[in-house]
């Protein structure tokens, strides 16, 4: 009996000298009675933590620094490998919300600026094959509207001349040796004939112009060259009296019935865009004036400046639409959805470093956190790749507590020689204070 008393008096003592260790302003007040019955019961206490922060721990009860009661963490309190247990009321204290990870395709609607530019595929330049002087000239001033067909220009060139002689000396020729009862002869006039009509030719001149030239056997002193296409006239570089060189551009013609819109992509954005992308094009100062097109190309390169990669839209033209070059437009490209897969809202992910997690919550309190490889995002929501296959719960709120826990557990049960259960980064939380 004196053997008994003297050993609960030890171990009463003990307790004491235990609870009034440590640091006031860190450590809360001991409760003797209860620290005696953690240590007699069947479960040992390994620490104490507070509520609202699994990095505030303690080595004997009572309240955290927000006042709160501080909860026990027990040795046998040992879950699978990466699993995370929270209690019941720190999870309602943290605000622990979950999603269901659906599987669904991601849209997104790419808003962005472009700029009205001319069809390049409807610009033609005006050039002669032979000099000469400009005597006149019908498309006077840039701006001017031409039809393919009519006059352009009249041009008075001596080489020109002197080619409608030798060619009307060829027809004479070819008309008498018609009548001759050599066929070697009659051949080689045909020859001659068809290379002074082919000179002619090569210069632009019509069949109208060379069959009227020899219907009139007078060569003309200036020659009238016609537009090669409709269009508006522009970068005009000649004037009536000039004397033009052979190759020289006098004039550009652009057919304005098709218009481009060059949509600035981002980076950001352009997974989303393909040749094909229905656009909606809105006119800052034409408010309620939209128009409807598509992407017909998508350059190769990337404007390093801006970063972003340029798509063509091909819009209708002319004069009669506010569409005028160099003005620019709101742009709505309607990005290709993507085919059905995993979706979480983007709250859900964590970025570590290179990795990408999110917790799994399992049920009754138990959380485990799992890598996944992301896609692209819209609308709020992250396509995830691999790592989920639909129908799993996810955090979406209060994930970093739930991580800092697991890293706690981690830290905690390597320092008191246990094993230690997976962790989510190599950085150690705070120890026992």
């Amino acid at each position: 009996m004196k053997i008994q008393s003297l050993i609960s008096a030890l171990f009463l003592a003990a307790v004491l000298v235990f609870g009034g260790c440590g640091d006031g302003a860190n450590a809360p007040s001991g409760n003797p009675s209860e620290t005696t019955k953690t240590v007699a019961g069947k479960r040992k206490i390994l620490y104490w933590r507070a509520p609202m922060n699994p990095n505030e721990i303690y080595d004997k009860p009572g309240k955290s620094q927000m006042g709160m009661d501080l909860v026990p963490v027990y040795a046998d309190d040992k879950t699978s490998e990466g699993i995370v247990a929270i209690d019941p009321v720190m999870m309602q204290n943290i605000g622990v919300r979950t999603a269901r990870v659906e599987i669904a395709p991601l849209n997104r609607m790419v808003r962005t600026s472009g700029r009205f530019e001319m069809d390049e595929q409807g610009a033609r330049t005006v050039t002669l094959k032979i000099s000469g002087w400009v005597e006149k000239l019908y498309a006077d001033f840039e701006g001017a509207m031409v039809r393919e067909g009519e006059p352009l220009l009249e041009l008075y060139s001596p080489a020109l001349v002197t080619t409608q002689e030798e060619y009307l000396l060829a027809v004479r020729h070819a008309r008498t040796m018609a009548a001759s009862t050599l066929p070697e002869a009659h051949a080689d006039a045909e020859r001659l004939l068809a290379a002074a009509r082919r000179r002619l030719a090569y210069w632009d001149l019509t069949d109208e112009q060379i069959r009227a030239l020899e219907a009139t056997g007078v060569p003309q002193r200036t020659v009238t060259f016609y537009a090669p296409a409709t269009g508006e006239v522009m970068a005009k570089d000649v004037t009536e009296g000039d004397h033009v060189e052979a190759g020289k551009p006098l004039m550009q013609i652009f057919d304005l019935r098709t218009i481009w819109l060059i949509a600035d992509v981002y980076e950001k954005d352009f997974p989303w865009i393909k040749v094909g992308t229905p656009a909606r094009v809105e006119l800052p100062y034409a408010p309620g004036l939209t128009y409807a097109g598509k992407v017909d190309y998508i350059y190769h390169m990337m404007a390093e400046e801006t970063r972003t990669v340029r798509a063509r839209i091909a819009l209708p033209g002319g004069h009669h639409t506010p569409l005028k070059p160099g003005m620019y437009a709101t742009i709505f490209l309607q990005g290709i959805p993507t085919p059905p897969g995993p979706v979480v809202p983007e709250e859900a992910v964590l970025m570590t470093g290179e990795h990408a997690l999110v917790i799994l919550a399992l049920g009754d309190g138990r959380f485990r956190p799992v890598e996944v490889r992301t896609g692209v995002q819209s609308g709020g929501m992250i396509q995830i790749l691999d790592g989920l296959r639909g129908g799993e719960t996810v955090v979406i709120s209060a994930q970093f507590l739930i991580d800092s826990e697991a890293r706690l557990k981690s830290a905690v049960g390597a320092m008191l020689g246990g094993p230690a259960e997976t962790s989510n980064t190599d950085t150690p939380p705070n120890l026992l204070r």
